[in-house]
């Protein structure tokens, strides 16, 4: 693999075996709750742990590279999940360095102030967006099927592909689903008919990878699909 590359299909199996493992843990403890109840922070917590057991640097709602017209104040800032590094380090952003060089202006070290901001190019990072959805969950504490399962898997991974596909700083990027089913046949289904809606939309994306999770079924959902959906990226085939 060249240098600022990367390996969708490792990245994608570090976040597997991490899920995984947090599924047999919550086995082994016999939780009431299974992997489908976790909370969406909760998974970024597991994979940010994973990630940087790996070795990557981590950063949790990492700022869009790409800054605004304007200065914008840091709370109206878009974030992205999770942005992944080679190696740790802060991600260079230009919206930190104006701010610097707005302080800067007019005093003594003005000219101390950096041309570049520092940090790790965001072109090099790997951004991704984290989408977790089930088929069937808790209403009002009964099983049911969730009404807006099929607009949630839908509407929010396209949406986050468009931004990341937007943004011209990112290079490297990708739509990280993680889908509850009732069956894998469901999952395989409806994974594809998301992943040719994004293609309806001229979404640049590459083919999905999927990978199977064995999970206990506690709340309707017997199988657990990981989706990782790359979005533009240097080296990457169109999907079709």
């Amino acid at each position: 693999m060249l240098p600022g590359m990367w390996s969708y299909d490792a990245v994608a199996q570090i976040a597997a075996d991490a899920l995984a493992g947090r599924a047999r843990q919550l086995d082994a403890e016999q939780a009431v709750r299974g992997l489908d109840s976790l909370t969406e922070l909760e998974f970024h917590s597991i994979l940010a742990d994973a990630f940087a057991h790996a070795g990557f640097g981590v950063h949790q709602e990492q700022p869009y590279p790409t800054p605004p017209r304007r200065l914008p104040r840091h709370s109206e800032r878009e974030r992205c999940d999770l942005a992944l590094t080679h190696h740790p380090g802060i991600i260079a952003d230009a919206v930190t360095r104006e701010r610097e060089h707005a302080a800067l202006e007019g005093t003594l070290f003005a000219h101390a102030a950096p041309a570049e901001p520092p940090g790790i190019p965001p072109t090099d990072a790997l951004w991704l967006e984290v989408k977790v959805i089930a088929q069937h969950g808790l209403s009002a504490g009964v099983l049911a099927p969730n009404k807006t399962y099929a607009s949630e898997l839908l509407r929010g991974p396209i949406a986050d592909a468009a931004k990341l596909a937007r943004d011209p700083l990112i290079l490297h990027a990708a739509v990280l689903v993680v889908l509850f089913t009732a069956d894998a046949q469901t999952a395989d289904h409806d994974l594809g008919v998301l992943a040719h809606r994004m293609l309806d939309r001229d979404l640049p994306i590459a083919t999905p990878i999927r990978i199977r999770l064995p999970v206990s079924d506690l709340l309707g959902n017997a199988a657990c699909t990981l989706a990782l959906v790359p979005v533009r990226g240097e080296g990457l085939s169109p999907a079709g």
